[in-house]
């Protein structure tokens, strides 16, 4: 079960800006929604030494990967031979995609589709249920298609690896600047070492900042929004609206 997640884009359509990049709206929100803490993301090239050099790093800094784009038939597809790589093993034909994937093309099947059957050897495959070709998952590396109507579909085989708790957020909207708040902050976060918190500015016709307090409990995220809350109001400035949300330990 994995509790710091890293999440890793693989293309050089991305980079280019060929493509733009549409996964992470999906993946970053059902992370934090199952408690995990989502501790890194990257864009890499598709270069096998680059990804494989990276990939190594990031294993000494989470618990599980979560890789997106790279497993198609093509030769700039290097994800599943950088993964086997980095898991020491060799690809291998899985008796599984390659029956799903010549059930899936019938008379269209042929040599470069069969590559998608290819994993590292000891994956289990994530099921494709759109296009048959599967995502695989090993050593602490779950691939996934980055067509973003494949990964919405596949996401979820993911869950159960994932543990923790979604935590308790309390957001303060308000229009003082930044910079006159900045120490009201700071004395917050000395005095609740235990939550986190974030100043966000936004621009939506007019200037106002997000403050959002996140914490393992509701009663801690809450005082220290009232502790910010009353130092703002000291030095001049209010609240104009606040939100709560509960996480999984109330």
């Amino acid at each position: 079960m994995a509790k710091r997640v890293g999440v890793v884009i693989l293309g050089d359509e991305v980079l280019k800006a060929e493509v733009s990049e549409a996964n992470l709206g999906h993946i970053l929100p059902l992370l934090n929604e199952w408690g995990a803490e989502v501790a890194l993301c990257a864009i890499l090239p598709d270069d096998i030494a680059t990804v494989v050099r990276h990939l190594r790093a990031f294993l000494e800094e989470t618990d599980l990967l979560v890789l997106t784009g790279g497993i198609g038939p093509t030769p700039d597809d290097i994800t599943r031979e950088a993964v086997a790589r980095v898991a020491e093993v060799p690809l291998v034909v899985h008796p599984d995609a390659k029956a799903a994937l010549e059930k899936y093309y019938g008379s269209r099947m042929n040599s470069y589709r069969m590559l998608m059957a290819q994993v590292p050897q000891g994956a289990a495959l994530i099921p494709n249920p759109v296009s048959a070709a599967p995502g695989f998952f090993v050593s602490r590396m779950a691939a996934f298609p980055g067509i973003p109507m494949l990964l919405h579909e596949m996401f979820g085989w993911l869950r159960p690896h994932v543990e923790g708790k979604r935590k308790s957020r309390v957001t303060l909207f308000a229009k003082a600047p930044e910079s006159g708040y900045a120490g009201i902050m700071k004395e917050a976060m000395d005095a609740f070492p235990d939550v986190s918190v974030g100043s966000y500015p936004v621009m939506d016709g007019e200037y106002r900042v997000r403050v959002v307090f996140r914490a393992g409990g509701f009663s801690r995220a809450a005082a220290c929004a009232d502790a910010f809350t009353e130092g703002l109001r000291a030095a001049g400035w209010d609240i104009s609206r606040r939100e709560e949300e509960r996480g999984d330990d109330g």
